[in-house]
């Protein structure tokens, strides 16, 4: 889905977040996939841990403003392990050290995102918040999250749904 919010400084300024729990009852779970970490290195995270080889393209995503203690993988499901919680479109979510060695051994899976945080909806926040414009929700897109490069995400994403991004109003309202 797509932030309608179009003003800096805004916690979602041009955000495009993947939900991957929705519950009427429980509430939603997504995660940012546009937005990476300026002042935050991988080398910084893991320079305690014996992690050698993470490539040249690893970066870590700023995935929400929840639990920013958290990390977790956004990847393929061409790699699994038993803490490997599987998504709808052949996607999967890791968020143990496990994931990072094996990307480190070059074991880990074709395409990843690295993300520290999440974004959390209580139960009916996120369709009121639909409801008012906050959010355009979009179809999936394997080449929007993984090949799209970061800063071209957002307008992206309004594209698909032929949408300037230059014509979207600076605040999101009803009619």
């Amino acid at each position: 889905m797509i932030a309608t919010q179009c003003e800096g400084g805004h916690l979602f300024y041009q955000s495009v977040v993947l939900i991957t729990e929705h519950n009427f009852e429980i509430g939603s779970v997504g995660y940012i996939i546009n937005h990476p970490f300026d002042t935050l290195s991988p080398k910084e995270i893991f320079r305690n841990r014996d992690i050698t080889h993470l490539g040249n393209n690893f970066q870590l995503m700023r995935g929400g403003p929840v639990d920013m203690s958290h990390g977790a993988i956004l990847h393929t499901d061409d790699y699994h392990t038993i803490d490997t919680h599987p998504l709808d479109n052949h996607l999967a979510l890791t968020e143990t050290q496990q994931i990072l060695d094996d990307i480190s051994n070059q074991e880990g899976p074709q395409h990843f995102l690295a993300l520290v945080g999440k974004s959390v909806w209580e139960a009916g926040q996120l369709e009121e918040e639909i409801m008012n414009n906050m959010w355009i929700p979009i179809p999936f897109s394997f080449e929007l999250i993984f090949k799209t490069p970061n800063n071209k995400k957002w307008q992206e994403a309004l594209a698909t749904l032929k949408i300037d991004a230059n014509l979207l109003a600076h605040q999101a309202g009803k009619a």
